[in-house]
């Protein structure tokens, strides 16, 4: 949905502020290696590159604006996702760390109430805003609620129940990734 707010905050000049991937991984304190990981290990479908770069000729010009903080998991794992479509597809990719920038944010809280990350918020050439994609796809909700059921249920220690959990989570990340593409191009192709 665009709004009056969303023209007035986030606005050609604003966008320009913005990092680039190169940039935002130059200001990196925590994860770098395993943002650069993610990015560089990310192989994207032909017809997926296909699908984006369609899309970003059909509207002319995307700007994405990609908001997150480098210590967050969900973060780690998506960011390199989008910059990696920008970069295969022709979008304008900047990221915005969140905690320097809470009136974008504000904009796109999760259920209205979380300042959940990472976000991704597509504009075209006059900064119309075209969708928005937050933090993590629909199966990784489902799996950690079924997670932390699992968890409960093993009477494990906090210890191991921490390690055991983040074993799965890791070993679920390839999945996660290939979704959020495919909840990307699901959600350009209702705008296209």
């Amino acid at each position: 949905m665009v709004t009056d707010t969303t023209a007035q905050v986030v606005t050609p000049e604003r966008f320009a502020k913005g990092l680039t991937w190169q940039q935002y991984l130059d200001e990196i304190k925590t994860n770098k290696e395993m943002f650069m990981k993610n990015y560089e290990e990310l192989k994207l479908d032909p017809a997926d590159v296909e699908f984006f770069k369609k899309f970003v000729a059909k509207k002319g010009e995307v700007h994405v604006v990609a908001l997150g903080e480098d210590w967050c998991p969900d973060v780690v794992r998506g960011i390199p996702v989008i910059a990696k479509i920008a970069h295969a597809s022709g979008m304008d990719f900047k990221v915005f760390p969140r905690d320097v920038n809470l009136d974008i944010m504000e904009l796109y809280l999760w259920r209205r109430e979380h300042q959940s990350i990472p976000v991704f918020v597509f504009f075209n050439k006059e900064f119309k805003e075209l969708g928005t994609w937050i933090e993590r796809p629909a199966v990784a909700y489902k799996f950690m609620s079924e997670l932390t059921e699992q968890m409960e249920k093993m009477n494990l220690s906090e210890e191991e129940s921490r390690a055991e959990a983040r074993k799965r989570r890791q070993e679920a990340q390839e999945l996660w990734k290939k979704e959020t593409v495919r909840e990307l191009k699901e959600l350009l192709y209702r705008v296209m």
